[in-house]
């Protein structure tokens, strides 16, 4: 017992200090400075409290756990996540690694199992709870100073210039934070009986996060076109296309955390080529929960819906209890946060600063209950003994336990930190990389990749890295042997590294899209490689079937070959997904013009001419072109229009890159593409 008291007061420090440190947390040494280093800090905190507990519970020689109504909805979503994870997920390194996923939700129902064990007082409880609206009050000033304009103005570094900056990294997720807050202030100052500082304080923290709100709203709502701040969610008519369509595939577990991506690739509907944000790929719902239906399917969602469900039947039975004592009015205004926030989720997307944020409230409102004496929160003490040869009972779950739990805090925090590492480890590769530094980037890089081999990002960066090296050698004036055999090393790294990228994760576009874009780069360098260009971008299509700048790409490549019948069907094919790009039928009307068919390309011409705006360059340039066209037509030139700016956005059929290389190198067959079947026809 003595032990096991210094042991529980170490926990519940350590859950104190994270409950404070989320919200505001953040460094700038990973490539991603907020959420990444959050879910750090949430998960060390979480590995941490729980082998307190563990160690504690041996010193006390017994298990006593606090039973909970939020316990089995938090084991259900525990589970449906690892499953998920496991059977489903392309990258299982990618779904513990990205924030707000699988690491997250673990994390969470560790620390809330442990956090209402080892929160015991009163005193306890209200340390927890200062601790957090003295963090969003922090994170509310902070706004307002960043918000009104002073911030931006003294911020040393250039990542806090902007009027939007706040420490949870998303401007979404401070308001949320800000508004979930304000019911369980505006709870507690009412029921509180008697003027007290206590009240004061929530008083002015109440107002601090009623103005924070509003500056950050207007910050980013106003219309204002000559500074345009606002959010971009996707619209919820595609989220529902996407979730359903990801549903015929994998109805109960989804397609994985740390998928939606390339669900939403594969899934959009030819209809979003239509909206202003046609160019825009999406790695989040519009809403948490058509989020979760896609990426852990109906099991996952269901499970998350049992916790809100589970919350929403908990306040309602709070709000018709007739105590009026302060833990009573802790626990209503926790649970009406609660409860509005899971509302919440059904207009915007999750966030792990928004799930903290929920389960931090649940916690204050499990114990609240606890410590109040109500029947749906108790302690029970479970045991497992074993008999000795004295005839004395030996405790063994409490040794069980700890087991377990260093079982999984061992090799968790090598691991953590190995990934953890590897993320320093290239931003200095990015940092190097911004300042020109091509040795430091490259060796970094192989560090990282040392560090964390498992990261299809970090592949990307360094087969990017060694083509561009391999690119600037081959400008020399006189390569020798030994410069080709390094042009030759460095172009194998590359398309290795692009390899291993899309072997990583085959399912994300991204990775095909840059194995394609290597191999493009090498055309005039190395045999081969125009037929693995065409490859490549056919797989990369069948990934994104209804992007039409990926058929652009491909056309262009075809184009570049003189393989202009392909070329003018695959550009026709990107005028079919999205009839409003004037790109594609300037690529088309060139296609058609090197074919000589010059009515076709005098038809793409004029469909171009009619959606650029008729006072750009580029409508000029389409004009010059056109006139062209009738004369060798034999018709009337236009009138030539006023003369505009020389900026003109259309782009012809890109050449091939140079320089050449004379010979060309010969590589071997297997840095060819995997050939793999595509799971949709390529028209």
């Amino acid at each position: 017992m003595k032990l096991s008291l210094p042991l529980q007061k170490a926990g519940f420090f350590t859950v104190l200090a994270a409950i404070f440190l989320l919200p505001l947390f953040f460094l700038p040494i990973t490539s991603e400075f907020y959420e990444f280093n959050k879910q750090a800090l949430l998960a060390t905190v979480a590995l941490t409290s729980l082998t307190l507990w563990s160690i504690s519970l041996v010193a006390d020689k017994q298990v006593r756990i606090t039973r909970s109504p939020f316990g089995l909805p938090f084991l259900t979503l525990a589970a449906a996540w690892l499953l998920s994870t496991f059977l489903k997920t392309p990258n299982r390194v990618d779904a513990f690694l990205d924030p707000g996923s699988t690491t997250t939700i673990l994390s969470l129902v560790i620390l809330f199992f442990t956090s209402i064990n080892l929160i015991r007082t009163r005193k306890e409880l209200d340390s927890v709870t200062m601790a957090l609206i003295s963090s969003v009050t922090l994170l509310a000033v902070i706004s307002i100073i960043w918000g009104v304009g002073i911030g931006e103005k003294i911020a040393p570094f250039p990542f806090l210039k902007t009027p939007l900056w706040t420490p949870t990294g998303n401007p979404i997720s401070t308001l949320s934070l800000l508004l979930g807050l304000v019911p369980f202030l505006v709870i507690s100052i009412v029921k509180s009986k008697e003027s007290s500082p206590r009240t004061l304080l929530l008083a002015v923290s109440l107002f601090l996060c009623v103005i924070s709100s509003a500056i950050i709203s207007y910050r980013m709502f106003r219309p204002n076109p000559n500074s345009p701040i606002s959010a971009i969610f996707l619209p919820q008519r595609f989220s529902w296309a996407v979730a359903l369509e990801s549903l015929k595939i994998s109805p109960l577990l989804g397609t994985g955390p740390s998928t939606y991506l390339a669900d939403f690739t594969r899934f959009r509907p030819v209809t979003y080529n239509l909206t202003p944000i046609w160019n825009i790929r999406f790695a989040a719902a519009s809403n948490y929960y058509l989020h979760l239906l896609t990426t852990v399917g109906l099991i996952g969602l269901l499970a998350y819906l049992f916790l809100a469900l589970r919350s929403t039947s908990l306040l309602l039975k709070t709000f018709s209890s007739s105590a009026e004592t302060p833990l009573h009015s802790a626990c209503l205004g926790a649970l009406t946060s609660v409860v509005l926030l899971f509302i919440s989720q059904v207009f915007l997307p999750g966030t792990i600063t928004i799930l903290t944020f929920v389960v931090i409230l649940m916690i204050i409102a499990s114990v609240s209950l606890k410590l109040a004496g109500s029947s749906l929160v108790h302690e029970a003490t479970i045991d497992i003994v074993a008999a000795t040869d004295s005839g004395t009972r030996s405790p063994l779950l409490p040794y069980i336990t700890l087991v377990l739990a260093l079982s999984l805090a061992i090799p968790s925090f090598y691991l953590g930190g190995r990934a953890y590492y590897a993320e320093t480890l290239f931003q200095q590769a990015v940092v190097a990389a911004a300042a020109n530094d091509g040795k430091k980037t490259y060796d970094t890089l192989i560090a990282t990749i040392a560090a964390n081999p498992f990261r299809d990002t970090y592949r990307l960066a360094y087969a990017q890295t060694n083509l561009l090296l391999a690119g600037v050698l081959s400008t020399k004036k006189d390569i020798t042997d030994s410069d080709r055999q390094v042009i030759t090393q460095l172009i194998q790294q590359a398309i290795r590294e692009a390899k291993n990228a899309v072997a990583l994760n085959p399912a994300k576009v991204a990775n095909v899209e840059n194995l394609a874009t290597t191999y493009r780069n090498l055309i005039n360098l190395a045999q081969g490689s125009d037929a693995w260009t065409v490859a490549s971008y056919q797989q990369a299509i069948a990934l994104d079937p209804t992007n039409p700048n990926l058929r652009i790409a491909l056309g262009g490549t075809l184009y570049a070959l003189k393989n202009y019948s392909e070329a003018a069907r695959f550009f026709q094919s990107a005028v079919d997904l999205k009839p409003n790009l004037p790109n594609a039928y300037y690529n088309l009307g060139a296609t058609y013009r090197e074919q000589g068919d010059y009515p076709k390309a005098l038809a793409a011409l004029q469909n171009v001419s009619n959606l650029v705006d008729r006072g750009s360059a580029d409508y000029t340039k389409v004009q010059t072109e056109l006139d062209d066209l009738r004369k060798k037509l034999g018709e009337a030139a236009a009138q030539a229009p006023a003369a505009a700016p020389a900026k003109t956005e259309l782009e012809s059929p890109q050449p091939l890159p140079s320089p050449k290389l004379n010979p060309p190198l010969k590589l071997p067959a297997e840095l060819g593409p995997e050939s793999s079947p595509s799971p949709t026809p390529i028209p």
